[in-house]
């Protein structure tokens, strides 16, 4: 199974079309564009699954710039950006026995400068 990115198609297509511009190009196992939790809508993209290397290179020939209701889309191999660019963790900034109040949480505190006051106070001249 090869699987492909798809991204830049219309919102309100529905999959059925999705799978008809896709299926005369080669044999797909399965669709899934994702979609909001809250409101149903499609997000914009999804991943295609095909059968076979060919199928997919045709697909991938064949529809990606194509422009389906006003919209771009793009298909892609799903895996080929993740191998060159991996994903890169930041570490947290919280302390990691669960003192969040700690001695030098306090201290960084007390040592920011108090913010300026605007005083309200007019002079009568």
């Amino acid at each position: 199974m090869i699987k492909l990115f798809v991204v830049g198609y219309p919102l309100d297509i529905q999959d059925v079309e999705l799978i008809e511009v896709v299926s005369i190009h080669g044999m797909m196992h399965s669709i899934d564009l994702l979609k909001d939790k809250v409101t149903g809508r499609h997000k914009g993209y999804g991943f295609i699954e095909m059968m076979d290397k060919a199928g997919a290179d045709r697909v991938i020939a064949a529809v990606n710039g194509m422009v389906i209701k006003g919209r771009k889309l793009t298909v892609k191999l799903a895996d080929e950006d993740r191998v060159q660019k991996p994903r890169t963790f930041k570490s947290n900034n919280f302390p990691s026995d669960g003192n969040s109040g700690s001695q030098s949480d306090q201290n960084n505190h007390k040592s920011k400068r108090p913010r300026k006051l605007i005083s309200n106070t007019f002079r009568a001249e």
